[in-house]
């Protein structure tokens, strides 16, 4: 293999042990010429990859207690895509177990290590790695660009000229025809290498194919032998588990993905499937279970947010009345210091409503009557001040803990205003990603909406006629009286942008923007904000020098 040339890239080592750490940035220091930055610190991380483009990454999979660990970051780092397809993780860890090395594996890094290791393991796993990614680059960047025509049309050429990397190439083009939804050549490209080895990809398809045509029988049976050849490949589970929810079998879906955990314990996101079905299946006991183990391990990770503690506590509401009063104490003392800490980590309205509720749900069912009155006064006291500034699925979910409280005609009311206003918002046009939007009236309190109106479009005016600092300053007002709207950061993210693009003296706009969007990075795909997101991200990485 030629000899590979490090001298101009940029390597990021990440490791909370120190001789660990030395020799990862000396072994970093050796190779390039440009400076290496390192870090003992998880919470580092993310703004070091948003201001810089990595193209190696050393990552120690421990990073110290009550840290995110390597395999919590690195997912975090792949689904805020502050690092390209281009960039090489490599994972470097002491512990081998199976849990561990199934969980890291899920996040791919590039290639993973395992201690006690010589510098000159790690070189050959970097050079194999760069060598790839070298040969894969044109491949990737259309990826990145999501240029499906361009993907196959460079898969191609790379299979005419024999590549190495054979199998991978036909997984990217048979996923292109995928989404494309051209299922015949997607199944062309999947019956071939169905059965060959390293292509459990060409099963899965067929698989979601199959699916897709509402052939849910034929999806059990692929998706059934690929977990009998590949007892250890998890997206099989996770695909059987789907197609049993298709056809409505709800318990095997629970067992399917009981098995799938046993096997690699630590994914919050299937954990999180998993305690949701084993609610919806009356499966008290387990739910409970399955969602302390969520909020213990989403508590350092992407997956942190308050939706685990109240999941928890609704759980615990469903199963407590069940057991004797002392245990469901005993776990009601558990479940009040999750809401507790959530409401410290988040203070949203929304949640101090839930938190009040359930508690009352919980203290119901140990009997402690006086008590749970006085959390459903404040619970609704609260209820009644916010309501109109609630979004639809949280409404529901309100509505739900009513039910439990028998407050069901509270719970009809709140559920017909979700209904209205998922319609309302469904009818709106949302705004281009190139526009500064507005809040709906839905999305506004009348004791505050005209201040936060007029601020927002006193911001989007200002704005359009070059008055940035005034622009700057209006939309701070309206974040002011709306802290957690993402509608109102991303208009002001836009404006800093263009503050700072337009005069680069202004520093302050860059700082701030900085700060939003690693206030945001973590939006999920599926919402509406992600695709503006992604757009000014990639601005701000312009704009810092990138």
């Amino acid at each position: 293999m030629a000899s590979i040339d490090y001298s101009n890239k940029y390597f990021l080592v990440i490791d909370n042990i120190k001789p660990s750490h030395d020799v990862l940035k000396k072994f970093a220091m050796s190779l390039t010429t440009k400076p290496v930055d390192s870090t003992y610190y998880a919470q580092e991380v993310l703004p070091l990859c948003l201001e810089k483009q990595f193209d190696i990454v050393l990552l120690g999979y421990d990073l110290g207690e009550k840290q995110k660990n390597g395999q919590q970051l690195l997912e975090e780092l792949r689904l805020s895509e502050v690092i390209s397809r281009h960039c090489v993780v490599i994972m470097i860890t002491a512990e081998v177990s199976q849990a561990m090395v199934l969980a890291a594996l899920e996040h791919k890094p590039d290639n993973y290590l395992c201690k006690p290791y010589t510098v000159n393991d790690l070189k050959k796993r970097l050079d194999s790695c760069m060598k790839k990614k070298h040969a894969m680059a044109s491949i990737y960047q259309a990826l990145e660009e999501d240029n499906k025509s361009l993907v196959i049309n460079l898969v191609d050429k790379a299979l005419a000229r024999g590549t190495l990397y054979r199998a991978e190439c036909l997984g990217i083009k048979s996923r292109q025809f995928y989404e494309l939804n051209n299922f015949e050549q997607a199944k062309k490209i999947y019956k071939l290498y169905q059965n060959e080895q390293n292509c459990m990809w060409a099963n899965i398809g067929l698989g979601k194919i199959a699916i897709k045509e509402d052939e849910l029988t034929q999806a059990v049976d692929i998706f059934k032998n690929l977990i009998e050849l590949k007892p250890f490949y998890l997206p099989g589970y996770d695909w059987l588990a789907s197609t049993y929810v298709k056809k409505c079998n709800c318990i095997s879906a629970e067992e399917t993905l009981e098995q799938a955990i046993r096997l690699s314990p630590r994914s919050v996101l299937r954990l999180k499937r998993f305690a949701q079905l084993c609610f919806d299946n009356k499966h008290f006991e387990k739910a409970t279970s399955a969602y302390e183990k969520v909020y213990t391990l989403a508590n350092n990770s992407i997956h942190h947010n308050p939706s685990n503690a109240i999941s928890y506590a609704k759980s615990l509401a469903s199963y407590s009345s069940e057991l004797p009063i002392s245990d469901a104490k005993k776990l009601n003392v558990r479940a009040f210091s999750m809401l507790s800490q959530s409401n410290k980590s988040f203070n949203l309205p929304t949640l101090k409503i839930q938190t009040h509720l359930l508690s009352a749900c919980l203290l119901e069912n140990t009997h402690d009557y006086v008590m749970a009155k006085d959390k459903i006064e404040q619970g609704m006291s609260l209820l009644d001040r916010e309501e109109q500034n609630i979004d639809a699925n949280t409404l529901r979910s309100i509505a739900s803990s009513l039910t439990m409280l028998k407050r069901n005609s509270k719970a009809s009311q709140l559920i017909s205003s979700a209904e209205q206003q998922q319609s309302s918002s469904e009818a709106d046009n949302t705004p281009a990603a190139t526009k500064i939007g507005e809040l709906s009236s839905e999305q506004l309190n009348d004791n505050y909406a005209i201040k936060a109106q007029k601020a927002l479009t006193a911001g989007k005016d200002l704005y359009e006629s070059k008055q940035y600092d005034e622009s700057i300053k209006s939309l701070n007002n309206a974040l002011l009286l709306f802290p957690t709207h993402n509608g109102i950061k991303l208009n002001l993210l836009q404006v800093l942008l263009g503050t700072f693009e337009n005069d680069n003296v202004k520093t302050y706009a860059l700082k701030q923007a900085k700060k939003l969007i690693l206030d945001l990075i973590n939006i999920s795909a599926t919402d509406n904000e992600y695709i503006r997101l992604k757009k000014m991200k990639k601005k701000y990485q312009q704009l810092a020098g990138i």
